[in-house]
């Protein structure tokens, strides 16, 4: 039997130092630097990896220090190499890449029973085994890092085996998501949002929520590593099965060794590997928030939004995370950091991203027991607001400047640039909506100690001047005939001032005086 490229004892895992140096470590080294706060950076993760690779890395942690009865990350490298090869009986075949031998695991990689790989399909480089779906429109392309990198397989199996959704026929998803076409996503808080400081956030919180999981039906002594467990494509984990926390595969996949480096090789499989019977994502991860009445978040491609946000922190929609939860320990400011890479039926939607910084009054009423109503109440009242200055103001004016008619949303006949209306609204919405997102949640947390109807009117004001700014532009850019262009200009103007005395009365008494004597629309 031959074994290569051993994690426990070979550095082939680069992270970055406070200085900005680059270094190479062990798996048990990489733990050290995280659990001693050094780290900073995984520099050879792709944007993409970055959060399944720090997940595992705090999954196993967690399983390692509660087995060991330690809860402190602050270990040497030789002391996590031996509470990780105690998780394999001192077994180093499952921190291999490459172990020659089918009846025995590898990294991420389950034994085969049938001890043969013939029929097995070809994946040549890292990059193809990843969980990315490109086409040639895309600026990331497969195929393009080498199979020698060996850094890269490691981070390629880990996002492959911790995150992929169903992607074929009898190419199964992992059990942390809704549906196959759902995603894993990351939501979390931090005092410090560095990965050491998100490791030893995480950790602690995985640790203090053990007893539990084990009230959800793991068991203390379950299957940690599921990928030491032989698997023949055709047979199920249940609850029972696997220890809290456990670090789970979704496809029988082996490397080998090639003159030119690694490449992968993989097969199909009947049935998921881990907790089949449930389909909605509900297994007890610690970043990801749970619907009362709908299973796992799942993150659609308009990302992390300030309407999700509200609907994930205030509606009272989800269950936090267990990750997710202010505690006083955090100190101030603490960060909301979330994270995920939408996917669907052969596609991924990128990567979204989302940091709030929450300091000062905002995180002192939200570390009170009703500051979370307090705060969502405002939060969601601005969400209507601002969908209301779309609807009801800056959308009637654009119709008024592109002469449409009101009741039937059509241009009437003298309107010859009416055509692309639709096209131009759909535009006009995206730009208005990311305006509002960029400020939207800087505002909430910033006038949490104005009184309710000061701040209201302070966002009505913010998203009028947004919509005025997106009216002026459309002002600027209209193709209405010369012949008829001030007479449109004047109407687009009135109907916004109208629809804003009408929809927004106490915003305009506030700015003209109650002087204002244009009629409703």
């Amino acid at each position: 039997m031959t074994m290569a490229h051993d994690l426990l004892d070979e550095p082939l895992l680069t992270w970055r130092d406070r200085e900005g140096s680059r270094r190479m470590a062990t798996l048990p080294g990489i733990l050290e630097r995280l659990g001693n706060g050094e780290l900073v950076d995984f520099p050879r993760t792709r944007a993409h990896q970055f959060d399944p690779w720090s997940m595992f890395l705090t999954q196993l942690a967690a399983i390692a220090l509660h087995r060991s009865g330690n809860t402190d990350p602050r270990l040497s490298e030789r002391e996590w190499k031996s509470h990780l090869l105690a998780l394999t009986d001192g077994a180093h075949e499952p921190w291999c890449l490459v172990v020659t031998d089918l009846a025995k695991p590898a990294f991420f990689q389950a034994p085969v029973p049938e001890g043969k790989l013939d029929d097995w399909k070809i994946k040549p480089r890292p990059d193809d085994l990843d969980i990315l779906v490109t086409s040639k429109a895309h600026d990331i392309k497969t195929g393009l890092v080498d199979a020698s990198e060996t850094e890269a397989w490691v981070y390629a199996l880990t996002a492959l085996q911790t995150m992929q959704g169903y992607s074929g026929p009898f190419l199964q998803s992992i059990s942390r998501m809704k549906s196959g076409s759902g995603n894993r996503p990351r939501v979390s808080v931090a005092a410090d949002p560095s990965p050491a400081g998100r490791f030893a956030r995480d950790l602690r919180v995985m640790l203090d929520t053990w007893p539990n999981q084990l009230g959800l039906g793991y068991s203390d002594n379950g299957i940690a590593l599921v990928w030491t467990s032989p698997w023949d494509g055709s047979n199920s984990l249940a609850m029972e099965d696997l220890c809290p926390y456990f670090v789970e595969i979704c496809r029988r996949t082996r490397l080998r060794t090639l003159s030119s480096g690694l490449e992968a090789r993989y097969t199909t499989t009947g049935v998921r590997r881990c907790l089949p019977n449930i389909e909605d994502g509900d297994v007890g991860d610690p970043w990801i928030p749970i619907k009362r009445d709908g299973g796992a978040l799942t993150i659609s491609d308009s990302g992390f939004d300030y309407k999700k946000l509200t609907e994930l922190l205030f509606s009272g929609q989800y269950k936090n995370a267990a990750a997710q939860d202010i505690k006083v320990s955090d100190g101030d400011p603490v960060f909301l950091l979330a994270s995920a890479m939408p996917r669907g039926m052969g596609e991924t939607g990128g990567l979204h991203e989302r940091r709030l910084v929450i300091s000062g009054a905002a995180r002192r009423l939200l570390g009170r027991p009703n500051g979370a109503d307090i705060l969502g109440k405002r939060a969601i009242a601005q969400v209507a607001q601002t969908a209301s200055m779309l609807k009801d103001v800056l959308e009637p004016s654009l119709r008024a400047l592109f002469q449409i008619d009101e009741k039937k949303k059509k241009p009437t006949k003298k309107n010859a640039g009416g055509g692309g209306f639709e096209g131009f609204l759909r535009a006009t919405r995206e730009v208005f909506s990311r305006r509002v997102d960029e400020i939207f949640f800087i505002r909430l947390l910033a006038d949490v100690e104005q009184p309710d109807d000061k701040a209201r009117l302070a966002w009505e004001q913010t998203v009028e001047d947004i919509a005025s700014a997106e009216l002026q532009r459309a002002l600027d850019r209209c193709c209405v005939p010369d012949v008829r262009r001030y007479k449109a200009i004047s109407d687009a103007e009135r109907k916004f001032r109208g629809c804003l005395k009408f929809h927004f009365p106490d915003l305009l008494a506030a700015t003209t005086g109650g002087d204002d004597k244009e009629a409703t629309p």
